[in-house]
């Protein structure tokens, strides 16, 4: 499976998962998929919210294009840390991707009440991993337009 527009520009990812393993198999695919966005991975809500806001150690940290963010992290969970997201007006106009391994119609319906922009379930195979980086990769940075940083 190859992307329609490989040569489009790198863009920043925020990856905010407890799973370093997710977070590879996440680069890995974008690599093979020939797209050159900046992965950046934070393990915890709270440092989420350190990138987001350029605390130490992210003072240099780029503000993402877009979020991926995993519901089921310990600490403050991934709805927490969206609810923070969207109350910040700095931050609020970021794009937010709620993954979970789960299909909890309550956790979807919490995400969407919190202003989540997308809720995906994390695939379970190769394959359907790869389709959905590329179907992320498609929708948010060759149809969508993004607001300016």
């Amino acid at each position: 499976m190859k992307p329609t527009n490989a040569s489009s520009r790198g863009r920043d990812l925020l990856i905010v998962d407890d799973d370093a393993a997710q977070v590879s198999l996440f680069r890995c695919l974008l690599r093979e998929l020939g797209y050159e966005h900046r992965c950046h991975h934070v393990a915890s809500g709270m440092g989420a919210l350190d990138f987001l806001r350029g605390k130490y150690p992210y003072q240099d940290a780029p503000r993402p294009d877009l979020i991926i963010l995993d519901v089921n992290m310990p600490g403050m969970n991934g709805c927490e840390v969206l609810a923070k997201i969207k109350s910040d007006p700095d931050l609020s106009a970021i794009p937010v991707v709620m993954f979970s391994v789960g299909i909890s119609q309550s956790e979807i319906n919490l995400c969407y009440s919190q202003h989540a922009n997308a809720y995906v379930q994390k695939p379970l195979d190769y394959n359907a991993n790869l389709s959905l980086i590329n179907d992320l990769e498609q929708f948010w940075f060759q149809t969508a337009r993004l607001p300016a940083p």
